[in-house]
């Protein structure tokens, strides 16, 4: 007998992971994630194996995906990335509302006080009227007075009084210049402003003349003069009380199960509306289910069909019945995660979203934009070539933004890389998009081509497509003109092979340093048990904002807050639009080694030693193991000839004249080596790039050990010690202690793949 347990509940009992739902002739299975549930068949797969038969032994369905737990990566860093986001976008919400609230205020002040001042005039017009009739009056009862009549002839004469009253004359003549000879009349009244009315008896009789109403001093008592109910005490009060909800809208574009709307809908709380929308059928009838299950119907709206017809007409609603208080239907945010490229819904997108809007793009196909296998497909999506080597995926990344910056300049839009990452087999992008005509202008100089030696030593030469230059008395005007071309040699300086164009690709920066700082603020209090990938996220966002140290002068603005153009402040700054990323990609020695034949060294060394030349170094996301620096490729090979020489000699023969490693070792220096340098000049090398030293003398300049701490004010930039005018006599000195990484929290900053045959699910089919 089944025990109470496991039987099925209804759809609408409180959600809990592993119960068994019912709903009509159909039976779910709960599967928490976050703060949402998603339902899921009693037998469909939730681990992850691609290589799985359509047929399983254990009768179980066909990989179709209805629940994909190596995405939920993807999903926690994409709530805790929009609510970041939102944080920043609803508080100049409110600061701008305030503002016109105070501006609407002042306006009806003055308003009002201009209505009280008329009527203020109008009382003392009145009371000169009123003592003009009473001495008209008095002139006419002393008889005295004559009226003023047209003769036949048109001659003027003068009646008197009694003789006009006895031959039953009419006291209101035409032509009188005197006064209005309606107000002698006794028991007619003539208020101000009331013309083109009748006059009204006094007694009451008569058509009723509209009467003008003495403007209220109390605002909300002018909201309603027509007649109708005024609001009481109690309904001002809690109007009065009830704080302005600014509009968040999210849509989920392809939104399959709903899963990722139902976590934007549950743990985001200012979000006012989230959209679930999906063209097939069965997909949204499934996220109704969902949204019932999770009691989150009055947040979520599922619609069905296409996503680029959805976003084009959330961007030109046609004409409304209603008239124009309909609401725009422009999104604050719009996620983009298809299976595969996301290249076909971008343009869709971007005119979709509001101004400074949050466009999250995920794309799938790692085979494309970061192979060299599919180079024309690569061109056909993403409007470039791929790079080859080890740094293709950021290359990927960089081809992926340009694409989505190339489809908004047409509209005046310019994109703001907020987060960049190559996660897994996938790239995942949150990415600001403003509405500036000016920023657009430096797009070509953001634009790069690379020259990639790609078959020989892997080293690589960048050439922008434009330059943006400050003119010289001014700091706020720009100069705008064409690279000048070639910017390098067909053939690789360093070791003579063939180079490839790849690009053209985004040469700005992938990430900005102040919403990474903000996100990893907001994941110190975040519940380990609603974001389980915690640890990870952690790891790669740190790792993420130590390889922007590289670029120190885009680390300048982080952590501050800044006025916009409206004058509201700005949890996130905007990253200035000149700004460029003038250090792409990463090396990894191993790599490096195999080009010469060598033994590849620890990777303390090779940081110490460039570290002691002067230059920064850091770690890329991407790749473990992987270098990115600020040195040239002259001062890698030079360092690398140097470990050859002093530490590490090849073998004889290991290397022929036809191997590209053959020319960079035949590479000679020009001076010798000029032996150690003096401690207190390694320390502050160490200083300017965060790393602490181990030297007893110069313990004042070594950093303190434990967790940087999430700054909020732009730290003082140290000036970095001065790099080597010519690479080939710069002084090589291997100091493991400068290069060793400074010691605090053990993070997870690479994942390794949890199973085999780890990767994406297979792509869902309708009717499945």
């Amino acid at each position: 007998m089944a025990t109470s347990e496991a039987a099925p509940v209804e759809i609408t009992a409180e959600p809990k992971a592993g119960q068994i739902v019912q709903h009509g002739d159909k039976i779910f299975t709960a599967i928490r994630e976050g703060c949402a549930y998603i339902l899921v068949p009693p037998k469909a797969r939730t681990v992850v194996d691609p290589q799985a038969k359509s047929k399983a032994d254990d009768g179980s369905r066909a990989q179709n995906v209805f629940y994909n737990p190596i995405q939920q990566f993807n999903r926690d860093l994409s709530v805790l990335a929009i609510k970041a986001f939102g944080e920043d976008v609803c508080q100049r919400k409110r600061q701008k509302h305030e503002q016109q609230s105070e501006k609407n205020k002042k306006k009806n002040e003055r308003k009002r006080k201009r209505d009280v001042n008329q009527d203020e005039e109008s009382g003392k017009n009145e009371k000169v009227n009123e003592r003009k009739r009473k001495r008209d009056a008095d002139q006419d009862e002393e008889g005295g007075a004559a009226k003023v009549q047209k003769a036949e002839d048109g001659s003027a004469i003068a009646v008197p009084r009694d003789s006009a009253e006895s031959n039953g004359a009419q006291s209101n003549c035409a032509g009188t210049e005197e006064h209005d000879a309606s107000s002698s009349i006794p028991g007619l009244s003539e208020g101000p402003g009331d013309e083109g009315t009748a006059a009204v008896p006094a007694d009451g009789t008569g058509p009723t003349a509209p009467s003008r109403q003495e403007p209220s001093l109390n605002p909300e008592a002018d909201l309603n003069t027509s007649g109708t109910q005024q609001p009481t005490a109690e309904d001002v009060q809690g109007k009065a009380e009830k704080p302005w909800q600014p509009r968040f809208r999210i849509l989920d574009a392809l939104s399959a199960t709903g899963l990722r709307a139902l976590r934007y809908a549950s743990e985001i709380p200012f979000a006012t509306t989230v959209v679930a929308n999906d063209r097939e059928r069965n997909a949204t009838e499934s996220i109704k289910v969902n949204v019932e299950h999770n009691k989150l119907s009055s947040s979520i709206i599922t619609t069905t069909g296409d996503a680029l017809g959805h976003m084009y007409g959330a961007a030109y609603p046609p004409p409304q019945s209603h008239g124009p208080s309909h609401v725009s239907g422009k999104y604050d945010v719009i996620d983009l995660d298809p299976y595969g490229t996301a290249a076909p819904f971008i343009d869709a997108a971007l005119q979709a979203l509001e101004d400074g809007g949050l466009l999250c793009v995920t794309c799938t196909d790692s085979g494309v934009f970061a192979s060299c296998g599919y180079s024309e497909k690569t061109f056909s999506l993403y409007g470039g070539m791929p790079i080859k080597g080890i740094h293709s995926h950021e290359g990927g990344l960089r081809l992926i933004l340009q694409s989505i910056a190339t489809s908004a300049s047409k509209y005046g839009l310019a994109i703001e890389p907020l987060l960049s990452l190559s996660i897994d087999f996938y790239a995942r992008m949150f990415v600001r998009v403003r509405k500036s005509p000016l920023d657009v202008k430096f797009l070509a100089g953001k634009t790069m081509i690379v020259y990639s030696c790609d078959h020989g030593c892997g080293a690589w030469t960048t050439q922008y497509l434009g330059r943006h230059m400050r003119h010289k008395n001014s700091d706020t005007n720009w100069k705008y003109s064409i690279a000048q071309a070639p910017g390098t040699d067909q053939l690789c300086e360093h070791c003579g092979s063939k180079t490839h164009v790849a690009g053209p690709m985004w040469g700005g920066p992938l990430h900005n340093p102040a919403f990474v700082e903000k996100v990893l603020k907001d994941l110190e209090t975040a519940d380990k048990e609603v974001y389980q990938t915690k640890p990870r996220i952690e790891g790669m966002l740190d790792t993420a904002l130590d390889e922007m140290t590289v670029n120190s002068d885009t680390m300048d603005f982080r952590g501050t807050t800044t006025a916009s153009a409206n004058g509201t402040k700005e949890i996130i700054p905007k990253t200035p639009p000149e700004a460029l990323d003038h250090h792409p990609f990463f090396f990894i020695p191993s790599a490096l080694c195999k080009v010469i034949k060598a033994q590849a060294p620890p990777e303390a060394l090779l940081k110490g030693a460039l570290r002691h030349a002067g230059y920064r170094v850091a770690r890329s996301h991407c790749k473990p193991g992987s270098i990115k620096t600020d040195a040239p490729w002259t001062a890698i090979w030079e360092i690398m000839r140097e470990w050859v020489r002093q530490r590490s000699p090849i073998k004889e023969g290991a290397l022929q004249e036809i191997h590209p490693g053959w020319k960079i070792l035949q590479a000679t220096r020009k001076v010798e080596q000029r032996g150690e340098t003096d401690g207190a000049k390694t320390a502050a090398r160490a200083e300017v790039n965060g790393e602490g030293t181990d030297n007893e003398d110069n313990m004042e300049h070594s950093t303190a050990e434990g967790t940087p701490d999430i700054v909020t004010e732009a730290p003082k930039q140290t000036a970095p010690p001065e790099k080597p005018a010519d690479p080939k006599r710069m002084e090589v000195v291997f100091d493991e202690k400068l290069g060793k990484d400074k010691p605090g929290k053990r993070l997870v900053r690479y994942q390794e793949n949890p199973r085999e045959n780890w990767g994406p699910m297979r792509k869902a089919k309708g009717g499945a």
